[in-house]
């Protein structure tokens, strides 16, 4: 089976070849058909010509006619020159044309022998007009001719063979002589006929395999092509796809974050009427209930205020994600130092030792970036053991963006809680070991990917946490900062871990 499919792109070549060739012979032969066509017709004018010249009048005393040479020059020559020329222009690149040409090359090359006499020179044209018929690369043509020649030679040698060799005697050598010339050309011209078919086979073999070559290669870019078409159309409709799906994975967190914040905005209220008036009971019966009560009455209030405190920071988380952001030059300088104010009696009662290297300035919102230090300090702050916290406040560059940590020395975590620890409402501990509300890092992350950056930590189990987040470097201001007054704003209460 194998070998059957093998051979048959062989044989589809060699058909190809074939025909090539074959297609390429006829070409040659109507050319040459054509060649000689005009060729004759400037051989009958010159034989014409030839006996106008040497014999154009004969005498009888003193009366003269048009001699007879001439007449056949312009008779016998336009009768062997009519047929091949018509059938040239009428019948070119068929077998009979070409053959009869030949027979009539041949004849014409004897009147012009006929005409000048026998002459040898004349002669030569037999050799000439042979070398002309080799041009159609076929030996059948030159085997025509050379009968013709042997035939008219033999017969006009033996009838008139002043005509043919120019003296009256020694016609059955000169004949011999003459036709050994002509089969000594022939088998000359022969040799190079086969030398040159055997060449234009090759360039037909190589010209069908170009062409088979083409034709694979034309399919295959066609069939990628049409698999690359397949694969845009593909890209394009998962393209398409994606953008309706971010578009309404951006209407639904914008629903979300409506609702969480209409709904944390509205449990306010409750909330704090819930805090305000277990109080006022606590007050109103202080002394008159017995110690169940009264531990029954504590469970409410603390449960009232861990609700108003939740309620808070899902309001802040809220406010985060859909608050304006600012888009202006910030000094992380600034930042930390106001980070570290807020937070400096949680600071002076742990006793942390803080160092901190050299700030850059980026693009982003002041606000929100105090906010994200004054997080992952407090957690620095929170989560130590009874040694004091030591704090470091790192930066790096990196390529096109700033680098920035907070490394702490305190009881660290596994590294498989280092995404969870991101997410809403997630803590590691409870309440009773740690304070908070587990929405302080939520906040962190959601800051860092509104300034185009992110956030990660690396912790181990009581080597303490280092929490990192990179920071796109600001493009150098030209312009000089226009000097603004200062204006007294609100302090901002802002959410804990």
């Amino acid at each position: 089976m194998s070998s059957t499919v093998a051979a048959t792109p062989d044989a589809g070549d060699r058909r190809r070849a074939d025909k090539l060739l074959r297609e390429q012979q006829q070409l040659i032969h109507v050319r040459t058909d054509r060649l000689f066509a005009s060729l004759m017709v400037i051989q009958w004018i010159a034989g014409i010509m030839a006996a106008l010249w040497i014999s154009p009048r004969t005498w009888s005393g003193a009366m003269s006619e048009t001699h007879v040479h001439v007449w056949a020059a312009i008779l016998l020559g336009g009768v062997i020159t009519a047929l091949p020329v018509l059938l040239a222009w009428k019948q070119p690149g068929r077998v009979v044309t070409r053959h009869i040409i030949a027979i009539s090359q041949m004849l014409t090359s004897a009147l012009l022998i006929h005409l000048t006499g026998g002459r040898i020179e004349t002669h030569f044209h037999i050799f000439g007009s042979l070398a002309f018929l080799a041009c159609y690369r076929d030996w059948r043509v030159l085997c025509t001719a050379t009968v013709v020649v042997a035939a008219e030679h033999g017969l006009r040698g033996w009838l008139w063979p002043e005509s043919v060799y120019g003296v009256i005697g020694g016609a059955p050598l000169r004949l011999i002589e003459h036709a050994g010339w002509v089969v000594f050309e022939d088998i000359f011209l022969i040799v190079t006929i086969r030398q040159s078919l055997a060449d234009m086979s090759r360039n037909a073999c190589n010209q069908a395999q170009l062409e088979l070559t083409n034709s694979r290669i034309e399919a295959e870019v066609n069939r990628r092509t049409e698999e690359l078409r397949e694969s845009m159309e593909q890209t394009a409709r998962a393209s398409r796809q994606l953008v309706h799906a971010n578009k309404a994975l951006e209407e639904q967190n914008k629903e979300l974050d409506q609702f969480t914040y209409i709904a944390s905005h509205d449990l306010q209220e409750p909330v704090r009427k819930l805090v305000s008036f277990s109080r006022l009971l606590e007050q109103d019966i202080d002394g008159d209930l017995n110690e169940d009560a009264q531990r029954d009455l504590q469970f409410i209030v603390d449960a009232a205020k861990r609700m108003r405190s939740l309620v808070q920071a899902l309001l802040e988380l809220s406010r985060v994600g859909r608050s304006a952001m600012k888009q202006e030059p910030v000094d992380l300088e600034q930042c930390v130092d106001d980070a570290l104010d807020s937070l400096e009696l949680r600071i002076n009662e742990t006793g942390a030792v803080i160092t901190r290297d050299e700030f850059p300035t980026v693009i982003g919102d002041r606000t929100m970036l105090t906010q994200l230090y004054q997080n992952l300090v407090s957690n620095a702050l929170k989560f130590t053991d009874e040694a004091s916290p030591t704090i470091e406040i790192s930066v790096t560059q990196n390529d096109d963006h700033w680098v920035l940590g907070v490394r702490d020395n305190g009881i660290g975590m596994k590294p498989e809680y280092a995404e969870r620890i991101f997410q809403p409402f997630q803590r590691l501990h409870n309440r009773g070991e740690y304070e908070g509300t587990g929405i302080g890092l939520s906040i962190c992350k959601k800051t860092v990917q509104r300034h185009a950056g992110e956030i990660w930590v690396e912790s181990e189990p009581g080597q303490g946490a280092h929490f990192r987040f990179s920071l796109p470097i600001a493009e150098p201001q030209i312009e000089p900062k226009a000097p603004t007054e200062s204006i007294e704003t609100e302090p901002v209460e802002l959410a804990m871990c």
